[in-house]
C-alpha cells in the first residue's frame, strides 16, 4: 500500500527536472517557472526586499523545490531570523528523498517541516516572542502560489487562520496596559467583592442571557417563566432585554474598552432589581455611573495589597465564561444558557436582532474558522469565541463533576463538551419563585462602609505612589550611569558603574520587587524591545550601551505613566471622599464628573441626598449634568456602531469571495452570496453578486455561466471590472481561446498597467513580436525597478535578432546592478552567438 503510495506521490510531483541554469527541481511543483531565468533571479526580483529583516520569524507555504531555502542558505541569514518552511507530507518526503533540502537543513535557523510537526517547530522556535515584537511574517512560495497539484491551497489556508489565532492569543496574553489602566481608575468604586454572594444560590436554576443569534427565540420563553429562576445578562443584550419587558437580577460585563460603554448603556434604565457584576477592570464608565448595587470580580489594585481581598475570579475570555464562573460560585446546580451561541448564522449575523451588530448589516469578513452546531451543521466563528468554547467546555466540565447541570435550548449554538442540548420548551422547571435581590441584600448589608473604605485606598494608593517613584529616580540614575560608562570608541572605561548597574537591579528586585514588576506589566511593549529571540553573537559594547538604555528608558516611561494613573486615582478618591458630604465642595465634584464624563453620578448624588438644600445654580449644573447623560444613552450612532458598520462594506466581499474561491470553498461562497441578499445596499451589491455567481460556476465547472456572470460586471460600469477581465482571460487560457485572453488583457493592460507583460506576451505567443517589445517597453519605463522585467524585455531583443535592444537593455540592468549574474550571463551568450554568427 505504501509502495503504491509513493508510486502516486512520484507521479503527481512528476519527474526531477533541471533547468539550463542548473536549478533542480520537481516539475510538476514549478513547471515552467524556471524556464527563463534562474531560480536565483526571480527569488531576487520577488522575495529580496521581505525576506532578510532582522528579528523576524518568517513561515514560508512550500520551498519551491528546496530551492528557496537553498537560496536562503547561501545568502547571509539576518542577525535573529528563523525560517519555517511547510510542505505537504508527501512532498517533504519526496524532497528529502531527492536531496533537495539537505543544505538547507543543516543550518540551524532554516527548519523544513510538515503539518504535523508545526507544534513543536514553532515552540523550539519561541514564535511567542516573535509576536511580542510583532515581527512573524508569512508568505506562499512560488509552487504554493499556483499550486499545481492542489496541496498547497488548504496548508496556506491553515497557516493564514493559525497565525491569526496564535496573534491573537500572544497579543492578548501581553496586551495588560488596559487592564492595569481600568484597575487603577476603578478602585475607588470597587468597594463590594462578588465573594459576599458565594454559595447564596445553592440548588437554584441561573438562565444565562448573551447576545448570539439565537437570544431572539429565547426572549419570549424568558419572559413567560422569568419567576421561575435567576436571569443572568451580558450588559451588551440591555436593549433587547428592554424591548422584550425584561429586567434581569445580574447585568455583567468584563471588557476594559471604552467603547463597552457605548454597547451595554441601556443597562442604565434597568432598576433597583438589578444587580452589577463586573471585572475589576471592566469600562470606567460603566462602573461609575452605575446607581444601583454594584461587585466587584477579581483584585483592586494590581500589586500585592491588603486591599485584595479573597474574591471570586472575572476570567474570560468573554463576558459569558465570567458569568457561567460566578453561576459556580454561587452555588447554581442548573445552569441553562440561551443566546450563548458562540459561533454565527452562516449568512452572517453575528448577533441578535436589536443589536448593532444585527443593524449593521451581515457580517462579509467572515474567516473560514468553523464550529460543530448542536444541530450537526457547520457554523463560522471568531478567534475569540473559539478559545471562548475551550474555556466554556471546561467550565461546563467542573459544574457537572459537581453534580450540576449545564443546558443549551439552541440548535444553531456552538455544540461544547460537557454542555447538553436540550429545547427550551422540554425544561421542567420549578414552580417556585426565587426573589434574588432579597438574597443579595441580606449578604452585603453588613459589609463596611464606603468612608472606611475609601480611607484605606488612600492610603495604599499614596504608598504606591512613594514605590513607584523610587523607581523612576533609580531608572533615571541607571539611564545617565549606562550612557556614560562607555568611552568615545564605544569600550567599557569603567567596572565600577557596571556594579552601580547591579546594585540598582538589585532595588528593582528586592527593595521595590513589586512594583517593579507592575512598571514591567505596564510598559511590557517597550521592554519587549530588549528581546531578541536568537542570539546568535555576542553583543557588542556599542549594542549592549542602546540595549541598556532602551531597557532604563522603558523603566522610566512606564513609571511615569504609572504615576499619572495613581495620581489620578487619588484625586478621584478624594473627591468620593466628598460626594459623602453633606455639604462637599461641588467644584471639586463637577470638574471631576467632567474630566471623567461620569455625568451619571450627578442624578445619584441627588438620590443619595435628597434633603441637602443647594442653590439655584448649583442645582441648575446638575440639571445639566443629568441631561448630559441622558443624551448620551439616547445616542444611537456611537463609535462601536461606525465600526461594526465597516464589516458590512462591500468592498470587503472582493477580497474574502476572492479567498474562498482561491481555496474551493464551495459553501462558504453560497453562504457570502445569501449574505449580500440582506445587504442594505442591494443596487451596490449587485456586481459583488455577479462575481460570486461566476465564482460558483467555475467552481461547477460551467464555463459559459461564469462568463456570462463576469460579462454583466464588464456591462454594469466599473466596479469589479479588473476582476471580471482577469478571470475571463483566465477561462480564455484554460480552453486556449486566445482570442477572449488577448481582448481581455488589452483591456487589463490600460486598466493597470501591472498586467502589460502579460498582454505583451500574449502578443509574442501570437507573433505580433513589435506589439510585445513596444508593450514590455512602455512597463518598463513606468517601473524601472523591475529587474526581472528588463531580463524578459532583453530576451525578446534577442528572440527578434535585435541585439542592440537587448545590449542597451541588459547594460541598463548591469549599470544599476553590476554583479546581477543572470545579466551578466545573457549579456556572454549574446555576445558569443553575435561573434560566432
Amino acid at each position: 500500500m505504501n509502495d503504491n503510495n509513493d508510486l502516486v506521490s512520484s507521479h503527481i510531483l512528476g519527474p526531477l527536472a533541471v533547468n539550463s541554469f542548473g536549478d533542480k527541481f520537481l516539475f510538476n511543483l514549478n513547471r515552467h517557472s524556471f524556464d527563463k531565468v534562474s531560480a536565483k533571479t526571480l527569488f531576487e526580483a520577488k522575495f529580496d526586499e521581505v525576506l532578510f529583516n532582522e528579528n523576524t520569524l518568517y513561515v514560508i507555504v512550500g520551498t519551491d523545490s528546496g530551492l528557496l531555502p537553498k537560496y536562503l542558505r547561501n545568502k547571509t541569514i539576518p542577525k535573529g531570523s528563523r525560517y519555517i518552511f511547510i510542505e505537504p507530507e508527501s512532498v517533504l518526503t519526496v524532497l528529502r528523498e531527492q536531496g533537495l533540502l539537505a543544505h538547507a537543513e543543516q543550518n540551524e535557523r532554516i527548519l523544513c517541516i510538515s503539518w504535523q510537526d508545526w507544534s513543536s517547530a514553532i515552540r523550539n522556535f519561541k514564535i511567542a516572542d516573535y509576536f511580542y515584537i510583532n515581527a512573524v511574517r508569512s508568505f506562499n512560495a512560488f509552487c504554493a502560489q499556483d499550486d499545481f497539484i492542489n496541496e498547497y491551497a488548504e496548508l496556506s489556508w491553515n497557516i493564514v487562520e493559525t497565525l491569526a489565532q496564535l496573534n491573537w492569543e500572544n497579543n492578548t496574553a501581553i496586551g495588560q496596559e488596559a487592564f492595569i489602566d481600568r484597575q487603577i481608575k476603578n478602585v475607588a468604586d470597587n468597594r463590594l467583592p462578588a465573594k459576599l454572594l458565594q454559595h447564596a444560590f445553592g440548588g437554584q436554576t441561573v438562565v444565562i442571557l448573551a447576545g448570539g443569534p439565537s437570544l431572539d427565540e429565547a426572549l419570549p420563553w424568558v419572559r413567560l417563566h422569568r419567576e421561575q429562576f435567576v436571569v443572568f445578562a451580558v450588559s451588551r443584550i440591555s436593549r433587547q432585554l428592554l424591548a422584550a419587558g425584561i429586567e434581569p437580577d445580574f447585568v455583567f460585563s468584563v471588557d476594559p474598552q471604552e467603547i463597552s460603554f457605548d454597547i451595554s448603556k441601556e443597562m442604565f434604565r434597568f432598576g433597583a432589581r438589578t444587580v452589577f457584576i463586573c471585572s475589576y477592570h471592566a469600562s470606567s464608565k460603566l462602573l461609575n455611573q452605575w446607581q444601583g448595587l454594584m461587585l466587584y470580580l477579581g483584585s483592586r489594585v494590581p500589586w500585592e495589597s491588603p486591599l485584595n481581598v479573597a474574591n471570586l475570579s472575572g476570567a474570560g475570555p468573554t463576558v459569558t465564561n465570567a458569568a457561567l464562573n460566578v453561576a459556580y460560585d454561587l452555588g447554581f446546580k442548573r445552569v441553562i444558557l440561551a443566546g450563548v451561541d458562540l459561533c454565527f448564522t452562516r449568512d452572517g449575523f453575528t448577533h441578535a436582532k436589536g443589536s448593532n451588530e444585527q443593524l449593521a448589516g451581515p457580517k462579509l469578513n467572515l474567516t473560514s474558522l468553523q464550529v460543530e452546531t448542536n444541530g450537526g451543521f457547520l457554523a463560522p466563528t471568531g478567534n475569540d469565541y473559539a478559545q471562548a468554547i475551550k474555556t466554556l467546555s471546561l467550565q461546563a466540565r467542573r459544574i457537572v463533576r459537581s453534580g450540576g447541570r449545564v443546558i443549551n435550548g439552541s440548535l444553531g449554538a456552538a455544540r461544547i463538551e460537557g454542555v447538553e442540548y436540550i429545547p427550551l420548551s422540554e425544561i421542567k422547571l420549578d414552580e417556585t419563585s426565587i426573589n434574588a435581590k432579597s438574597v443579595v441584600d441580606a449578604k452585603v448589608s453588613s459589609y463596611a462602609s464606603g468612608d472606611d473604605y475609601l480611607t484605606d485606598v488612600l492610603v495604599e494608593l499614596k504608598r504606591a505612589e512613594f514605590q513607584v517613584q523610587a523607581i523612576k529616580r533609580l531608572a533615571e540614575k541607571a539611564r545617565h550611569i549606562n550612557d556614560t560608562m562607555y568611552n568615545a570608541s564605544g569600550l567599557l572605561e569603567n567596572y565600577k558603574d557596571k556594579r552601580k548597574l547591579d546594585q540598582i537591579e538589585k532595588k528593582f528586585k528586592r527593595q521595590h520587587r513589586h512594583f517593579a514588576k507592575l512598571v514591567k506589566r505596564f510598559g511590557i511593549r517597550q521592554f519587549i524591545q530588549v528581546v531578541r529571540p536568537f542570539n546568535d553573537e555576542d553583543w557588542t559594547f556599542e549594542e549592549a550601551r542602546q540595549l541598556g538604555n532602551i531597557y532604563y528608558d522603558a523603566y522610566y516611561e512606564g513609571t511615569k505613566k504609572l504615576s499619572r494613573l495613581i495620581a489620578d486615582a487619588i484625586q478621584r478618591v478624594l473627591v468620593r471622599q466628598q460626594e459623602n458630604e453633606a455639604d462637599p465642595d461641588f467644584d471639586l465634584l463637577f470638574e471631576q464628573w467632567r474630566k471623567d464624563k461620569s455625568f451619571g453620578r450627578a442624578k445619584a448624588w441627588r438620590i443619595k441626598h435628597p434633603n441637602v438644600a443647594i442653590s439655584a445654580d448649583t442645582s441648575a449644573l446638575f440639571s445639566e449634568f443629568e441631561r448630559e447623560f441622558e443624551e448620551v444613552l439616547n445616542q444611537k450612532d456611537t463609535r462601536h456602531f461606525a465600526r461594526i458598520k465597516a464589516r458590512s462594506k462591500l468592498t470587503i466581499v472582493r477580497q474574502r469571495a476572492g479567498l474562498l474561491f482561491k481555496h474551493n470553498k464551495l459553501e462558504e461562497l453560497q453562504d457570502l452570496l445569501l449574505s449580500l441578499d440582506k445587504h442594505e445596499q442591494q443596487q451596490a451589491a449587485e456586481p459583488y453578486r455577479y462575481l460570486i455567481k461566476g465564482y460558483l460556476a467555475e467552481l461547477a465547472g460551467d464555463t459559459e455561466l461564469a462568463l456570462n456572470s463576469y460579462q454583466k460586471i464588464i456591462e454594469d460600469g466599473d466596479i469589479l471590472l479588473e476582476d471580471a477581465l482577469i478571470r475571463i482571460a483566465r477561462i480564455g487560457i484554460e480552453h486556449n481561446d486566445i482570442h477572449n485572453v488577448y481582448l481581455a488583457l488589452d483591456c487589463l493592460s490600460k486598466l493597470n498597467p501591472v498586467f502589460l507583460p502579460f498582454y505583451a506576451e500574449i502578443q509574442r505567443l501570437q507573433g505580433d513580436m513589435l506589439d510585445a517589445i513596444d508593450a514590455y517597453s512602455a512597463y518598463v519605463s513606468q517601473f524601472p525597478s523591475d529587474t526581472l522585467a528588463q531580463i524578459k524585455l532583453a530576451m525578446l531583443y534577442i528572440e527578434c535578432k535585435s541585439y542592440d535592444g537587448a545590449e542597451m537593455m541588459l547594460d541598463f540592468i548591469l549599470s544599476q546592478k553590476p554583479d546581477h549574474q543572470a545579466a551578466i550571463d545573457i549579456k556572454r551568450q549574446m555576445l558569443t552567438g553575435r561573434a560566432i554568427n
